[in-house]
């Protein structure tokens, strides 16, 4: 599963309704998610995939594609499964 299918499915899984989430989709103004709701994702994608995300590092990340290319950033060694 590439680290795109892995963030998508991490989101779709922790959202309170069951919604189709794609890399252009904005959490805030698609997903209706307000902050709590976004570190409820940001935990979900550190248990996901081993890491730990500094606050600050996603304060202004909008969309699932600027979640990607933060974690290939911040995590290159982040691998495929």
């Amino acid at each position: 599963m590439s680290l795109e299918e892995r963030v998508i499915k991490t989101i779709e899984e922790n959202l309170e309704k069951k919604e189709k989430v794609g890399l252009n989709t904005d959490l805030r103004n698609d997903l209706g998610l307000d902050s709590f709701a976004r570190v409820i994702i940001i935990n979900a994608l550190e248990d996901e995939f081993g890491i730990t995300i500094p606050d600050y590092e996603f304060k202004n990340i909008n969309t699932v594609a600027e979640i990607v290319k933060g974690l290939r950033e911040h995590f290159p060694d982040l691998k495929e499964s």
